[in-house]
């Protein structure tokens, strides 16, 4: 069995113990706590030293593609977790989830997206993690924030072809303002979607000192942003600065050999994602979300503390 068969297997055993454990909270609880007041909502998870889930690119599995509104659905089914979904435009400015520049990856088309028209992107099916092609073609974004609505919080990746307050302008055309995070890479791009949605949470990478300077001379440093910061067990200067300003720290557990997604096997290693939380972490991004949250939960205060942020069902 290859390494990436095998986290897949392991993610069906966490999906039934996790379905068989858990009544609640659900994704669509955590929706609806944290939805019309992320911030406060983020501010507590910090309060609790409690963390969400984010599953990345929407926690792809076999027969279900990444960035595809049938995997929102079961992945939100299985466990509660944030969506983090990739956003790229064709030429004629239409937005669709799909994380690569180009088609070959995850779908049966070819060439750059930001090439094709939106009719193009529409004819194309989408292939699964083993590149099995699948009946399903790539959601545009509108009809993903559509899904949304009361079942789940999306995090929507910009990417650099993408242009910022375009997307900004449809999450608030779908009455989401206050209820969908945009990560983005650069001061520009938050400058552009906070010029459409003025009170937009933003998820950015700040990692350095200059790049905290940066984002705190351009306003951006508060309870509003979410960052990527390196955490350690023995804490981060940086991180601590953002913290006292307000902000959420987000990390990642994929990169790399040594993270818990890659050394995950069995609930004894539980504490792998529980120590991400104990560094500091509000939001763990997490390319085996159902394993991550069965970690989390092993936890018997998770629960409770997830409760005490006003998730109830």
């Amino acid at each position: 069995m290859n390494k990436m068969m095998f986290q897949f297997a392991a993610l069906a055993i966490a999906a039934t113990s996790t379905t068989t454990a858990m009544a609640t909270p659900t994704s669509a609880g955590i929706s609806k706590a944290a939805s019309g007041r992320l911030p406060a909502f983020l501010a507590c998870l910090q309060k609790q030293k409690t963390a969400i889930v984010v599953a990345h690119r929407g926690g792809p599995l076999a027969e279900h593609p990444e960035n595809a509104i049938v995997t929102f659905d079961y992945t939100t089914s299985l466990a509660p977790v944030f969506l983090e979904v990739d956003v790229q435009q064709t030429v004629d400015d239409v937005l669709f989830l799909e994380h690569d520049g180009v088609l070959e990856r995850t779908t049966t088309g070819t060439g750059a997206i930001s090439d094709k028209f939106s009719i193009e992107v529409e004819m194309v099916k989408q292939r699964d993690p083993f590149a099995t092609p699948t009946g399903y073609t790539p959601p545009r974004l509108a009809d993903a924030l559509a899904w949304s609505k009361g079942r789940a919080i999306l995090i929507l990746d910009i990417k650099p072809r993408t242009d910022a307050a375009l997307v900004a302008k449809e999450v608030k055309a779908a009455g989401l303002q206050a209820s969908v995070i945009t990560n983005v890479y650069t001061i520009k791009q938050a400058l552009a979607v906070r010029a459409v949605l003025p009170d937009a949470v933003l998820a950015m990478a700040i990692g350095t000192q200059d790049a905290f300077d940066q984002a705190k001379a351009a306003g951006l440093v508060g309870p509003q942003i979410i960052a990527f910061t390196p955490l350690g067990k023995t804490g981060n200067p940086i991180a601590r600065d953002l913290k006292a300003l307000g902000a959420t720290s987000i990390t990642g557990s994929f990169f790399g050999p040594e993270t818990a997604d890659a050394k995950y096997r069995t609930i004894k290693d539980a504490p792998l994602y529980q120590n991400l939380l104990a560094s500091g972490a509000e939001l763990i991004l997490s390319n085996r979300p159902l394993d991550a949250v069965n970690a989390l939960s092993a936890d018997p205060a998770y629960w409770d503390k997830l409760k005490a942020c006003g998730v109830g069902d």
